[in-house]
């Protein structure tokens, strides 16, 4: 399965402790966000733009984490999962097929499809912002902080239940931030953001890496919400497909959040925590 090497390093971590590692996980994020932002103020095209955004959010939060853990824990990179790039096939295939067949699914429910009129230089545009602002940037650094360091400050203090669940549930609060919710929609949005960082966490698990989970989480942020393919209540003129859904059920439409809440991308999420279950099971009969 190209499963890296666990850890054995073990760090002794009180409750506060633990807390203020999580919490400085999150500070990096945001940290390295501002500091990527500063790419928009450059006078580029919007794909240089993005590429420098990706290189300098990517770059800064590796660093970050990696000065953190080896001058404040004293742990290397490796006992956060965060290792050489190396992505199992399995988890590979399942970044496409992912969000490929929640896309088609969701396209089988009433709704308008058009192929918006744009030239070959806006499609390489759209492509281009989509690959390295929603798909390398979000995936990477997510994982890293999320399903890296979050996970593992967790994981050492109250085990691998809580490590896959309370990052997971701090990953689905963190979308609520600047966007207008009523209840519905934030219940909507937890559940699946919940779901979403449970199905990352157990890609980490079984692989070993955080590099299988950024690869499945970058291929779904680049296919649904990088104006590839846009499924929406409303028509995307600026996406190179839109689908126009007709329905008026928040459970399929996702709410204010859109269909990543859906009650299919869910279901398309707990498909993969259920693989993920059966080869984690799999390989613990094996070494038995």
């Amino acid at each position: 399965m190209g499963k890296q090497k666990e850890t054995n390093v073990r760090m002794t971590l009180n409750s506060s402790n633990a807390l203020w590692h999580v919490i400085s996980g999150i500070g990096i994020l945001f940290v390295a966000s501002a500091i990527g932002s500063i790419a928009y103020i450059l006078p580029l095209s919007e794909n240089i733009v993005a590429f420098l955004n990706c290189v300098i959010y990517v770059g800064i939060a590796y660093g970050l984490i990696k000065l953190y853990c080896e001058k404040v824990i004293h742990i290397k990179l490796e006992d956060c999962r965060i290792t050489k790039p190396k992505v199992s096939p399995v988890w590979a295939l399942c970044a496409l097929l992912l969000p490929v067949g929640v896309s088609c699914a969701l396209m089988c429910t009433p709704g308008i499809f058009v192929a918006n009129s744009m030239n070959a230089s806006k499609i390489a545009n759209i492509i281009l912002v989509a690959l390295f602002g929603a798909g390398i940037s979000a995936g990477v650094v997510e994982e890293m902080v999320f399903r890296g360091f979050i996970m593992r400050m967790v994981e050492e203090r109250w085990g691998r239940v809580a490590a896959a669940i309370v990052p997971s549930v701090i990953f689905g609060l963190l979308h609520i931030i600047n966007i207008d919710m009523n209840l519905r929609d934030i219940i909507l949005l937890l559940i699946a953001g919940t779901s979403v960082g449970i199905m990352f966490s157990l890609i980490v698990y079984q692989s070993g890496s955080v590099w299988s989970s950024a690869l499945v989480h970058g291929m779904w942020n680049f296919i649904m919400i990088g104006d590839i393919l846009d499924i929406n209540i409303k028509h995307n003129t600026d996406a190179i497909f839109s689908y126009e859904m007709l329905s008026k059920s928040v459970i399929l439409t996702g709410g204010s959040f859109g269909v990543e809440s859906s009650i299919i991308a869910v279901i398309g999420y707990w498909i993969v925590i259920m693989v993920a279950f059966l080869l984690l099971h799999n390989e613990g009969e094996q070494c038995k």
